[in-house]
């Protein structure tokens, strides 16, 4: 009997044994549809307790693309650049929908002895699926770096000006830029600890100063070139030119590396802008134009530029010969088709100082001089090449409201020149160099002669 009973129990063991381990597909199948999740399941912070598989994919779907939505800011300066976690590239791994097929099982697929610590194990506490996230640490960069270059605020220099014979200074504006590695490590360290909350940071900040402060600028107080002609036998209009021609440049200042145009201050050419009717050259012959005389004010500003030293980058002769001074001394203007321009190859600002009076025009050059201005010294030195005779024949032009017995010397005739212009430097009295500066053309002109036509 005691055999017989050892048995049974034997095969109870055994069957409650197999029971334990056994879990065959028809006892569970996690792929049905009204499934749901057992109480206290979740995915990173979401609750999925009670839901279909369905319903979960939805609810952490949702989730995910709520925090990819949250954004932070980046205080630069008086600017802000707002970002979203999804600009970010904000991925989460593993794929949520492995967890959602993990816990639809909880408690219910696997043998006994699994589904029964499944149990116990959310009575003591919820079971929680944890998410990991990432995102794109360059495109984090780019963020940052284009933001920078977007406000970065440029220092502004000090200027000054000219007026009553003393300098006035105004001072330097400082910039600012961001520090980009300090502002994005800034930025790393709030997204590794992200606490899923939109959040601030203030960029990291440096001012940025500009080349030259009004303490450098007082170093640009000595005169580097001076140049004056006269204008004596002009018309009033022409006069009146040479003045607004003055006008327009005086007080113009000149950074290291900046290019001087005679186009950009002294243009257009019209009474809006300060002009009167001039004599001017036109094909061969003298003609009134609106600005006529403007020649003569680049021609003084070129010969301060000259005794200054400043590279010259554009220079044209004038068609015929000036009386205002020697040949190959001039720099003609004419909209279009010549300009006179130089360039500051110092080290410092310069100013350009210009003023007329008493029927003269004064360009003078101030700057930082370095030059040696006691042992050194520099001339300038024209050199007539070939001269050409104004052929006889005068160029006439008939007058039909005047009687035939009408004749009038319009404009005299002029010889053409062939010249160059050397730079001399003097050291201790002795010449050291003698550069070519210039090469200059002038045509020979007929004398214009107006004659009457008018018939009896």
């Amino acid at each position: 009997m005691k055999k017989l009973n050892k048995y049974i129990l034997s095969i109870f063991l055994l069957a409650f044994a197999l029971l334990l381990i056994w879990s065959p597909k028809e006892a569970y199948a996690i792929d049905q549809e009204e499934d749901t999740i057992v109480n206290g399941v979740f995915i990173d912070t979401v609750d999925i307790s009670g839901m279909t598989v369905k319903e979960a994919q939805a609810a952490v779907k949702n989730h995910i693309e709520g925090l990819r939505s949250k954004s932070f800011a980046v205080i630069v300066g008086d600017n802000t650049i707002i970002t979203t976690m999804g600009e970010l590239g904000y991925i989460y791994e593993p794929n949520p929908n492995d967890h959602i097929r993990h816990a639809i099982g909880l408690g219910k697929a696997g043998n006994l002895i699994k589904r029964y610590k499944d149990n116990k194990d959310i009575e003591h506490g919820k079971k929680v699926y944890p998410l990991t996230y990432s995102y794109d640490e360059g495109k984090l960069r780019q963020i940052i770096e284009e933001g920078a270059e977007r406000y970065k605020v440029s220092p502004k220099n000090a200027t000054f000006t000219r007026k009553n014979d003393k300098f006035h200074f105004t001072d330097h504006v400082l910039g600012s830029r961001m520090e980009v590695d300090s502002t994005y490590i800034a930025i790393k360290e709030k997204l590794d600890d992200w606490n899923r909350m939109d959040f601030v940071v203030h960029a990291t900040m440096v001012d940025v100063e500009p080349q030259f402060t009004k303490e450098s600028l007082e170093k640009s107080t000595s005169i580097l070139g001076e140049f004056t002609t006269e204008y004596k036998s002009s018309s009033e209009d022409r006069a009146a030119n040479l003045a607004n021609g003055a006008r327009l440049i005086n007080n113009a200042v000149l950074y290291p590396g900046d290019v001087f145009s005679s186009y950009t201050y002294l243009l257009p050419f019209s009474l809006d802008n300060g002009y009167y009717m001039a004599g001017s050259y036109n094909a061969g012959r003298i003609e009134q134009t609106i600005g006529g005389g403007a020649c003569q004010v680049t021609t003084t500003l070129y010969n301060a530029v000259l005794f200054a030293e400043l590279d010259v980058v554009e220079r044209s002769a004038h068609s015929m010969t000036v009386s205002y001074v020697d040949l190959a001394f001039d720099a003609a203007i004419a909209e279009g088709s010549k300009n006179f321009r130089f360039s500051n190859n110092t080290d410092m600002p310069i100013l350009i100082e210009a003023f007329s009076d008493d029927r003269k025009i004064t360009f003078r050059i101030w700057g930082n001089e370095t030059r040696d201005t006691e042992n050194r010294i520099v001339k300038y030195e024209n050199k007539v090449i070939s001269e050409t005779a104004p052929s006889q024949a005068e160029k006439v032009t008939k007058d039909p409201t005047r009687p035939t017995s009408y004749r009038k010397v319009t404009q005299s005739a002029k010889r053409g020149y062939s010249a160059e212009l050397y730079k001399v430097v003097y050291e201790n009295g002795v010449e050291v160099s003698r550069e070519l500066i210039n090469k200059s053309n002038y045509k020979a002109e007929p004398a214009h002669v107006t004659i009457g036509s008018k018939k009896n």
